[in-house]
């Protein structure tokens, strides 16, 4: 990954990297900056090697990827510790990660209108239209990602304050999205949720309200699973 000198420790810098990138786009791009580089902006970290794009569409993130290539970016297949995300491959260059996401964070959870809506700030790079996601949003990106400095990050989140009505209504918006009974398994990363704010209460010490509500989705997606596979099951014996 490099060492802690490839990091991006000054907002000057990230939008630098923006800056690049937009004049390399050949079209508007609209694209929501989440993770490290969205808390570097707002003050509430000090460094950060991922940047962590999600793009309203598979196009604009082709596009943008593209124009990574022409800065001299290599693509590379992601890392174990993206295995709850939805990339396929990510760009890097030096000790930088550019994680460019399309629509989809991680299996049914994705980029809504709410949270587009929600973007607390916004520049204009060349064509590039980047907003930064609110600080409720990226609390949520942050637990389903479940990585040791991502409950760091969610700590230092909730110390600076969180409306937990907007997390929750949210997640639980995102989560009966769809009542199809096929995209249940689709939904797992409720549990992602619920077993990162378990570790924050563990080993932070924070109380999380909403913490009881989550528990309650995801035993409803843990049920709703135990009798698919039970259904299948039955069907498949003589």
């Amino acid at each position: 990954m490099g060492s802690s000198r490839d990091a991006i420790s000054k907002r000057s810098d990230l939008e630098e990297l923006f800056d690049q990138l937009g004049r390399h786009l050949k079209r508007d791009n609209q694209a929501l900056v989440i993770g490290g580089a969205a808390l570097l902006e707002y003050g509430m970290k000090d460094a950060t090697r991922d940047i962590d794009i999600v793009c309203r569409t598979e196009a604009d993130r082709d596009e943008f990827l593209r124009a990574a290539r022409e800065l001299g970016f290599e693509f590379v297949a992601p890392e174990r510790r993206h295995a709850r995300l939805g990339l396929n491959r990510v760009a890097m260059k030096g000790g930088h990660v550019l994680d460019v996401f399309a629509g989809s964070i991680s299996s049914g959870f994705g980029l809504s209108d709410g949270m587009w809506r929600r973007a607390m700030m916004r520049r204009v790079f060349g064509k590039a239209d980047v907003r930064y996601a609110s600080p409720e949003d990226i609390f949520i990106m942050k637990l389903i990602a479940g990585r040791e400095g991502d409950i760091e990050d969610c700590a230092v989140l909730v110390a600076a304050g969180l409306d937990f009505d907007k997390v929750y209504e949210e997640i639980e918006s995102q989560y009966r999205r769809s009542g199809e009974e096929k995209e249940d398994d689709r939904k797992i990363w409720i549990t992602y949720i619920e077993e990162s704010i378990a570790r924050l209460e563990e080993d932070y010490g924070i109380s999380v309200p909403i913490a009881d509500a989550i528990s309650s989705l995801a035993d409803g997606y843990r049920e709703k699973l135990y009798q698919r596979l039970a259904a299948r099951n039955g069907n498949d014996s003589p």
